[in-house]
């Protein structure tokens, strides 16, 4: 049933070329002020389903919706509250980034006036201003990539749609740019797609991972890890720590232990265990009678790369 109130809304959406299914039976929800990751390798089926959802596709079945509006009817008050930027934004190279912005506006029914204005604040918003005067057909693809984000913003839109955003972009500019995404959920949802797990955690609240077409998981981001969250600690010595290494894995409670030196030429033991509380007790106990010099003592910190990897292998 369609809920209004949410900002993005799929019902069994599948998307076939052929006997090939690009997209099978996705169901998502996004409630608006919300950053949402979809996540998933190459060719997971991630572009399929944000065409789809743009209704820049029709799907082979299913329901996809905008704040209650289907995104395949063409309806232009759905088209309104949308922006879009695709993994490679292209551009009128005769325009500079100011003209096209300001054009962009124009569509919009804006006036001249205020949509230059609006260029011009989207220009510095997005780290474009050096370039405001250049023709696009010059820009790196980097700044093209931030002049499609700052094309996206001109309507000021209720959900936006970003395909790989940052992919072109050096660490600096990937910075600003998920900065930015994390500020836009203040007045807008965001629908972010990529394959770079670390963005995804940087900036989301909620993840959905999709691999062959096939959603595995939607959920708040640290519920999910907090669900897959390992048992386990992460243990530096300045000295060698081989000589508790039998006694740790006489334990009932070690599941496995390992031994690493760090860049710092520190030593890294890795401690995974069955019960945290009652493994954090007795290695402090086993560490404190070894004599060894304790340098830091935590538990095993999950990603959103573990997870991935074990709900793929799960698949």
């Amino acid at each position: 049933m369609k809920n209004k109130d949410l900002a993005i809304q799929t019902i069994g959406l599948n998307k076939s070329f052929g006997t090939f299914t690009a997209l099978e039976d996705l169901n998502i929800e996004v409630e608006p002020n919300t950053v949402y990751g979809f996540l998933g390798p190459n060719g997971s089926g991630k572009t399929t389903a944000i065409r789809l959802l743009t209704g820049l596709s029709s799907p082979t079945k299913g329901i996809s919706c905008i704040f209650g509006y289907d995104s395949f009817a063409r309806d232009m008050k759905a088209r309104r509250i949308i922006g879009y930027l695709p993994d490679v934004p292209s551009f009128f190279s005769f325009m500079n980034g100011l003209q096209y912005l300001t054009y962009c506006g124009e569509l919009f029914g804006i006036n001249h006036q205020s949509a230059q204005k609006k260029a011009h604040e989207l220009i510095e918003r997005t780290g474009l201003k050096e370039a405001t005067f250049r023709k696009t057909g010059k820009y790196s693809r980097g700044m093209k990539q931030r002049l499609g984000l700052a094309a996206t913003l001109v309507g000021n839109p209720k959900v936006i749609f970003l395909d790989e955003p940052v992919s072109a972009l050096d660490p600096i500019g990937r910075a600003d740019v998920l900065d930015i995404i994390k500020d836009l959920r203040e007045h807008t949802a965001v629908f972010l797609s990529t394959h770079i797990l670390n963005d995804v955690e940087r900036v989301c609240d909620k993840v959905g991972i999709i691999d062959h077409g096939n959603l595995i998981v939607s959920q708040n981001v640290k519920d999910l890890k907090k669900e897959y969250a390992k048992k386990g600690f992460e243990i530096k010595f300045t000295e060698d720590p081989s000589v508790i290494l039998h006694i740790i894995r006489m334990q009932k409670w070690c599941e496995g232990v390992s031994c690493s030196v760090c860049e710092d030429n520190k030593y890294k033991l890795t401690v995974n265990v069955l019960d945290n509380a009652k493994a954090g007790k007795e290695l402090l106990q086993i560490i404190t009678q070894s004599d060894l010099s304790l340098v830091s003592f935590n538990t095993l910190e999950i990603s959103l790369e573990d997870v991935f990897m074990r709900l793929a292998r799960v698949r």
